[in-house]
């Protein structure tokens, strides 16, 4: 039971590991505390469901929710965020808004009703009393990848570099010659993606609906307090982490305190360690 449990939680750690990183890089670049990343996820989910009953295939659907959540990201930053940047508390307050609208177009675009699909991978390992599903495997395996590729993007290309520069101090990015607002709205698209293709996992692994983003949104917020507010690397381990205690405590004492769960570890490591296990709140770093 244990190992069955902490394979579960790995599964959906790992969808907030994604959302919890997307929160982070947003925040590191403009302070901005993006609360509409459960919409996000949401707007990928539905993006996906709809590509896949018109074409039958995911893989499509996954393509399809990254690029739409890429043109998401680049209006919100270019038509709302851009516009709050000198006072983040303004862009949070806007976020909430997003909330209402993003929920209101996918009731307009798709339906209020819950919604599923068969996930691509139907089957399971039956390893004694150990139970492997074959889609969670192939989710775990996309969220690694993907996390692992930010990773490197972040430490070993130029853009890592410029996007760490503006995160530490963007007066002395822009004077050596880094275009510290394409910096700001790459940040934006890459977190909407990371949102996306949390989306894209959700709706493999369940149903979805337009108010399916509020408890990814709270999880992902507590991940990247807990991994610390602007550390990449934090929100990565606290989300693998909170998703495996989150399932162990679910399996040994009671699933129907899982919220508790969540925020009362949130809390108590917030205590112990205000800035978060990687003493984020100073910028995207690994």
């Amino acid at each position: 039971m244990l190992l069955q449990q902490a394979y579960n939680g790995l599964a959906i750690g790992s969808i907030y590991a994604l959302i919890a990183v997307g929160i982070t890089l947003v925040y590191g670049l403009s302070r901005i505390i993006h609360f509409a990343v459960g919409e996000l996820v949401m707007f990928g989910a539905f993006t996906t469901w709809e590509v896949q009953r018109l074409t039958g295939s995911y893989t499509l659907g996954f393509a399809a929710a990254a690029i739409v959540m890429a043109v998401v990201g680049i209006l919100t930053e270019r038509f709302v965020f851009r516009f709050t940047l000198k006072t983040p508390l303004t862009g949070f307050i806007v976020s909430l808004g997003l909330i209402l609208v993003f929920q209101g177009l996918a009731v307009v675009f798709w339906t209020a009703n819950t919604q599923y699909v068969l996930p691509p991978l139907q089957g399971a390992w039956d390893l004694g009393a150990f139970i492997v599903i074959k889609q969670t495997v192939l989710n775990i395996a996309i969220a690694v990848a993907v996390l692992g590729l930010c990773y490197v993007v972040l430490m070993h290309t130029k853009y890592g570099k410029a996007l760490r520069a503006v995160s530490d101090d963007q007066g002395a990015a822009a004077l050596m010659g880094i275009p510290v607002r394409r910096v700001i709205t790459s940040a934006f698209v890459a977190g909407s993606v990371l949102c996306g293709v949390a989306g894209w996992l959700v709706l493999s692994a369940g149903s979805i609906s337009p108010h399916v983003g509020d408890s990814y949104l709270l999880r992902g917020f507590a991940v990247a307090l807990i991994g610390g507010l602007g550390s990449v690397s934090g929100a990565a381990i606290a989300g693998i982490g909170l998703g495996v205690a989150e399932s162990l405590a679910a399996g040994y004492v009671s699933s129907g305190w899982n919220d508790a769960y969540v925020f009362g570890l949130m809390i108590a490591i917030l205590l112990w360690r205000p800035t978060g296990l990687a003493k984020g709140s100073e910028g995207a770093h690994i």
